[in-house]
């Protein structure tokens, strides 16, 4: 998947991902982030990671990227399938009015 994602988009989507600007280890362990990588992205050590902590570090920018890209394809299918949804509704309704 890619990673090229505007980092202000990324951020953006961190935020509303873990309901504030700080990732605790706890919080990271809940989205799959190994302990290893979070204290490797946790320049100032401490009890947190910031989101330009977060952005700045390449496996955890990949990381979060992969979700964020994984959220939009998802967003893309559901609406897809609603779409497919009311016009098969719509066709249907038609056929009925025209019979």
């Amino acid at each position: 998947m890619s990673t090229e994602i505007n980092a202000n988009v990324l951020k953006n989507f961190i935020v509303k991902t873990i309901g504030g600007d700080k990732l605790t280890q706890t919080n990271a362990q809940k989205y799959g982030i190994e302990a290893d990588k979070y204290v490797e992205a946790n320049k100032d050590e401490n009890t947190y990671l910031e989101l330009d902590e977060i952005i700045s570090d390449s496996d955890l920018y990949e990381q979060f990227a992969t979700m964020y890209q994984t959220q939009k394809d998802q967003d893309a299918a559901t609406a897809d399938a609603e779409k497919e949804k009311e016009e098969q509704a719509k066709v249907k309704e038609k056929n009925e009015s025209g019979v």
